[in-house]
């Protein structure tokens, strides 16, 4: 009775055929654009721009300001062709065309440059700021100025 019995296939040698059936025209790998968009785009990117969904062939990113949105819509075909050619897909293309969309980028804890040291003592607020660097010490040195006059003012209105 146990001859009867066939064995069973190995998932591997079938699951291709499966995913062939579900998914014909390959769109689930488009999927994958979450495990690498940030290190495609960058970090500057990444924290203002993550991946939202697929719908046939186009992705949608959703995008912090209006600023930044613009400023995408300027790298678009740039960032289009890095995922294709990350993807393998590039003949023809399985991301199409993005739409960038407004909305809430969910976050890490932001990095903070280290603040450049001056001669001033410098009072610990209670409503830090953190901001990443700008990749310029004196840029963050300003930055840095703005929000301690902006703290200052802020106390003093209260």
């Amino acid at each position: 009775m146990a001859d009867r019995i066939a064995r069973p296939d190995p998932l591997a040698g079938i699951l291709p055929t499966v995913l062939q059936r579900v998914d014909p025209d390959r769109q689930l790998r488009a999927y994958a654009i979450w495990s690498f968009w940030n290190e495609e785009v960058g970090d500057a990117i990444a924290q203002r721009a993550q991946p939202a969904r697929v719908r046939n062939g186009i992705l949608f990113v959703t995008v912090s300001s209006h600023a930044w949105m613009q400023e995408l819509q300027f790298m678009k075909d740039t960032i289009r062709e890095r995922l294709n050619r990350r993807l393998g897909e590039l003949d023809p293309p399985l991301i199409r065309d993005i739409y960038f969309v407004s909305g809430t980028i969910p976050s890490a804890a932001p990095t903070a440059a280290p603040a450049p040291q001056s001669d001033t003592p410098q009072r610990d607020d209670a409503q830090t700021v953190l901001l990443p660097s700008a990749g310029d010490a004196e840029l963050d040195a300003a930055f840095a100025r703005i929000l301690r006059a902006r703290a200052r003012r802020s106390r003093s209105k209260q």
